[in-house]
């Protein structure tokens, strides 16, 4: 005859192992929380009422500056970047930008920027965005500048006060 546990006791010996592992047993394992995207929403920013004011002499495409001194463009092909001191990026980065036909954002050393008109260019205010050959760039909340083409997400970039971020799952740059 086989000895029987009575059931108080398994139910006792349970509650010990619930306080002293912290856990149920059966408990599914706990899930790390997803990464926030950094991306803003800019569906509601204002258009600006025309891409004239942002044409530079001489120049293609439409030149900007975010409310940081950051100088952006978007060229006649509907490439974009941004150039100058970029926040968070090895030593000597001076221009991130996206051209058409590449599938990821390029952050790079440049002796001659290329988003980097040497006439002045128009401030692009906070919540605003310019749209030009299928590109957008607007102005966040907090003075950083978001790029896409179109609706690629791999296109993306974005310089804000401390860090630059590329591409659809918002590598950092550096």
């Amino acid at each position: 005859m086989t000895p029987r546990i009575p059931t108080s006791l398994l139910r006792g010996i349970a509650a010990v192992t619930v306080m002293l592992t912290g856990t149920m047993p059966f408990a599914s394992p706990a899930q790390a929380a997803p990464v926030s995207d950094p991306y803003p929403d800019t569906s509601g920013y204002r258009p600006v009422s025309s891409t004239w004011i942002y044409r530079v002499v001489n120049e293609d495409g439409v030149w900007f500056t975010s409310p940081v001194g950051v100088r952006c463009g978007i060229a006649d092909d509907g490439s974009y970047g941004c150039s100058g001191a970029l926040p968070g990026v090895s030593a000597g980065e001076n221009e991130v930008a996206w051209f058409v036909g590449d599938p990821f954002p390029r952050l790079y050393h440049s002796e001659e920027p290329r988003f980097s008109s040497p006439a002045a260019q128009t401030l692009l205010r906070e919540r605003m965005s310019i749209e030009y050959r299928g590109s957008r760039c607007s102005t966040t909340r907090d003075s950083g500048i978001y790029c896409i083409h179109g609706n690629d997400p791999n296109s993306q970039l974005m310089v804000t006060t401390t860090m630059v971020w590329r591409g659809a799952d918002a590598v950092p740059g550096g």
